[in-house]
């Protein structure tokens, strides 16, 4: 069942501003679909950014879960890609 969570994007320990505050609805019983989603939103967090998708892996998510109007102040996780081949 998909919760809702807060997705923050950095470069290195640089928060990228111009991401603004995306929120999504993830499904962790679905891997595959969850890490399509969330590669898709560091592709677009680098396009954003001025940068190349191929530079994507540069970039990470920290995945904040949230519980009714509030986000955890802790990631519960946090998502990057590997450099492409």
């Amino acid at each position: 069942m998909p919760k809702w969570f807060e997705l923050r994007a950095f470069r290195g320990d640089r928060p990228i501003r111009t991401a603004g505050r995306i929120l999504d609805a993830l499904d962790l019983d679905n891997p595959e679909g969850t890490k399509d989603l969330l590669t898709r939103h560091l592709l677009a967090v680098a396009e954003r950014d001025g940068t190349h998708r191929r530079d994507a892996h540069l970039y990470h998510l920290d995945v904040h879960q949230i519980r009714g109007e509030r986000v955890d102040r802790e990631p519960f996780f946090q998502f990057s890609i590997p450099v492409e081949a």
